[in-house]
């Protein structure tokens, strides 16, 4: 995946995801929540990845959190530009659970009435969004303490071992993600390996807003948007996939092959009453570091490119982001408190 900051400065994330499938185990659904209380202190430690450029890559282990993201803007004013919260208990605690900035697994986005079937036999997981299970369920990859098994300056791999049944998913499956910081680069790779048959679908979950709230500027409409897709995967009601795909030139609102502000028609869309995107983009053929989104922030001068070896982008506009959390102290402008609103922020997650 890729992004690309003022004066030609790219951040580019690269995911890739392979899984060794072999044979079948039983497995059970699990509705259990984290205790908070048990999670180390170590698991919420910070450590930062920098570069020469100015950008820093703060990740902790709980997660595999990205917790700031900071770039120079067009005058050079350095800008946090992912969303989260100042106390890092807060990702574990708070009972409004974004998925800020979070490792998703393992399995990314929605499964229908958490079940599924692998080789004849179907596996049920925990519903965690009304009957359905969403990014793993009750304690995915984004609740899970990962091990730091490598730190350097701009570097950090991170690891975590999932028993065989965790969540309900079959095989013990063992996940290693590296967040590199290169001179123009953010590079994410995955890798994962287990020792049955199994499903995955591993993605990244931070949220973007390139102004970086500047000059209290509330949400993201008025971020230029494209997205290389001709298609997209249409959805029932509960957005679950229906199996068909959708024509952006017929559906207009979905329609970003041209530049477009991401406000311009997103009270039109589907996903929610009043509006919304949360969809998957079935991405046009193109080579593995192409972009195949760019969002560019007009106030700050910051654009993102996002490249992919995934076939689609998810892109979620915040719709269900309601004043109620708080902004990080910088991302607040003036002395009164400030929250992130609904489309503060966008996710993209290759998938």
């Amino acid at each position: 995946t890729k992004f690309l900051v003022p004066d030609s400065v790219m951040m580019t994330m690269i995911a890739f995801a392979c899984a060794l499938l072999c044979v079948l185990c039983v497995s059970f659904a699990s509705g259990q929540q984290l205790n908070c209380s048990t999670v180390p202190q170590e698991a919420y430690r910070q450590y930062v990845l920098k570069n020469d450029a100015g950008y820093e890559l703060h990740v902790m282990p709980f997660g595999g959190t990205v917790t700031k993201f900071l770039v120079p803007d067009k005058d050079k004013v350095i800008r946090d530009i992912v969303l989260g919260f100042d106390d890092p208990t807060q990702y574990c605690v708070n009972a409004i659970h974004p998925y800020f900035g979070a490792i998703i697994g393992r399995y990314a986005n929605r499964i229908a009435n958490g079940s599924f079937t692998l080789d004849g036999k179907t596996y049920k997981t925990p519903l965690n969004d009304h009957n359905d299970t969403l990014h793993g369920g009750t304690i995915g990859f984004d609740r899970r303490v990962w091990d730091v098994v490598h730190i350097s300056q701009n570097k950090i791999t991170l690891s975590y071992l999932s028993p065989d049944g965790e969540m309900g998913f079959p095989g013990t499956l063992r996940v290693n993600v590296t967040y590199t910081l290169t001179s123009n680069s953010w590079v994410i790779d995955y890798a994962a390996d287990t020792d049955s048959i199994t499903v995955i679908n591993l993605s990244q979950h931070t949220y973007w807003n390139l102004n970086g709230f500047k000059d209290n500027d509330q949400d993201i409409l008025e971020h230029i948007m494209i997205i290389k897709a001709s298609q997209y995967l249409e959805v029932d009601s509960t957005l679950i996939p229906t199996g068909k795909f959708g024509n952006v030139t017929v559906d207009y609102w979905l329609d970003f092959e041209r530049p477009k502000p991401v406000g311009k028609d997103i009270k039109r869309g589907t996903v929610t009453p009043n509006g919304g995107y949360d969809n998957a983009f079935v991405l046009d053929s193109h080579k593995l570091l192409d972009p195949v989104v760019i969002v560019l922030a007009p106030l700050t001068g910051i654009q993102l490119e996002l490249s992919t070896s995934q076939i689609s982008v998810q892109f979620y506009s915040g719709n269900f982001l309601d004043g109620t959390l708080a902004r990080k102290k910088d991302q607040v402008y003036g002395t009164a408190p400030q929250f992130y609103q609904q489309y503060s922020a966008m996710a993209l997650e290759g998938q």
